[in-house]
């Protein structure tokens, strides 16, 4: 079957969330005419969520899932989801409802409707936000959002989870997913012109425990070396090895 768009969702030990998840996605993806697949990328939960997407394919056989057993992590388990997509528009959302489904076809849209190569949902642009998060949290996913704007400087929240891409975007590129910013490692290394940014509120989630640890934040880190690296010294390596080819063949 041809697909309109295939959401990616990276899960572990989300067997309280993952049925409503698919379910609000194929009501708002049916509600809105596009044609949806969706891959579950599961990092070998000991909990029930496997055995539950299974029993959901039997009712939605636009749902598939991928378990990974080496190399964990939500920025590993998205690329292995883009990798496996059957449709040109990928998006990305977490399982615990902290991102806004309903903003799903907005995203879609801008892919599709507007020629867009990325979509993102800010949390950093005007009228969005984030919902019951302590000071602390605030304040590090800000500096965050701040140190990746001197890497990335036309987009306010490179840090997002809940992103669209054209499936373009990443043909003849490599990425080094880890930590919790794939959408920073697109921005930082992938072939893309356009993006736009739209305003979302962040919510913490209601069921299940957190994945951030400690371990992000070196994670984030290194990942903005590796961007800077790529950026600043590959790439133009890289162009003037060109220019000398094209002054050498003259």
């Amino acid at each position: 079957m041809q697909y309109d768009l295939t959401i990616i969702i990276p899960t572990f030990n989300e067997e309280e969330n993952i049925s409503d998840m698919v379910l609000v996605i194929n009501k708002i993806c049916s509600d809105n005419y596009i044609k949806v697949e969706i891959i579950v990328v599961d990092d070998n939960s000991p909990d029930g969520t496997i055995p539950l997407v299974k029993s959901l394919m039997d009712t939605n056989k636009n749902l598939r899932y991928i378990v990974r057993t080496e190399n964990p992590g939500l920025s590993q388990s998205l690329y292995e989801g883009m990798a496996n997509a059957k449709s040109d528009i990928l998006q990305c959302i977490d399982c615990d409802f902290s991102h806004p489904p309903d903003k799903i076809p907005a995203l879609y849209n801008i892919i599709k409707q507007e020629g867009y190569d990325m979509a993102i949902g800010s949390r950093y642009v005007e009228g969005g936000g984030v919902s019951n998060w302590s000071m602390v949290r605030r304040i590090l996913s800000f500096g965050a959002a701040v140190v990746g704007r001197l890497l990335i400087p036309n987009v306010k929240d490179s840090g997002s989870g809940f992103f669209a891409i054209n499936k373009n975007v990443l043909h003849s590129v490599t990425l080094s997913p880890r930590g919790f910013r794939m959408g920073f490692e697109i921005l930082g290394k992938a072939r893309w012109n356009k993006v736009k940014e739209i305003p979302i509120i962040f919510k913490d989630r209601e069921f299940g425990q957190s994945k951030i640890k400690v371990g992000v934040i070196y994670d984030y880190l290194v990942q903005c070396v590796s961007i800077f690296h790529y950026n600043f010294i590959e790439r133009k390596c890289n162009n003037i090895i060109r220019a000398w080819k094209i002054f050498l063949d003259l």
